[in-house]
C-alpha cells in the first residue's frame, strides 16, 4: 500500500512510503495528496511534527529503501544514519572510516533518498556547511532547530 505524508515547514516534507518502509522524502513548495493509513504512517507523521518544531526525535526505527543505491553508498548512509541529533561530521571524518575521499563520500550523501530520517544535513564541509540537496537554506534551518548553529 502506498502511503503519502505532507507536513508544513519552511517547505513542505514529503514522505512516500510502502508497506511501511520509507521510499523518498522530498522538500517542496506544495503538499503531495495525503494518504496516511497505517500507524507506522501515523506515526512517522506525529515524530516528523515533532522534529520539525525542535523536538529530539529518534527515526532510526523507521525502515528505509535503499535497495537501489550501490553498496558503498548504502554503507556511507548507514554510517551518516547514527550521526546523534544536535552532532555533526565532516565529510573528511566520513572519508576516514571508509579508507577514501571527502569528495566520495559527498557523492554518496547526495543521493541520499531520505533526508531527515538519514541526517544527511549533519555532514558539513571542514570549513563551512558544505552542500544540501534540499539548498543550503534548508540545511541551515535544520541545524539551527538541532542547536548546532
Amino acid at each position: 500500500m502506498l502511503e503519502v505524508i505532507s507536513v508544513r515547514w519552511l517547505r513542505f516534507v514529503n514522505v512516500v512510503m510502502k508497506n511501511g518502509v520509507v521510499l523518498r522524502i522530498t522538500f517542496d513548495e506544495k503538499p503531495l495528496y495525503e494518504n496516511v493509513q497505517s500507524e507506522t504512517a501515523k506515526s512517522l507523521k506525529r515524530d516528523l511534527e515533532r522534529y520539525l518544531r525542535g523536538e529530539r526525535v529518534d527515526f532510526s526505527e523507521y525502515e528505509v529503501d535503499l535497495s537501489d543505491l550501490t553498496p558503498f553508498t548504502r554503507m556511507v548512509l548507514e554510517e551518516v544514519r547514527k550521526i546523534p541529533y544536535g552532532r555533526t561530521l565532516t565529510y573528511g571524518d566520513l572519508a576516514k572510516v571508509f579508507g577514501t575521499s571527502p569528495r566520495a563520500v559527498g557523492v554518496a550523501v547526495k543521493k541520499n533518498p531520505v533526508p531527515i530520517l538519514i541526517p544527511c544535513h549533519r555532514v558539513v564541509a571542514k570549513d563551512g556547511l558544505g552542500g544540501y540537496g534540499g539548498g543550503i537554506k534548508l540545511k541551515k534551518a535544520l541545524l539551527k532547530l538541532e542547536g548546532v548553529l
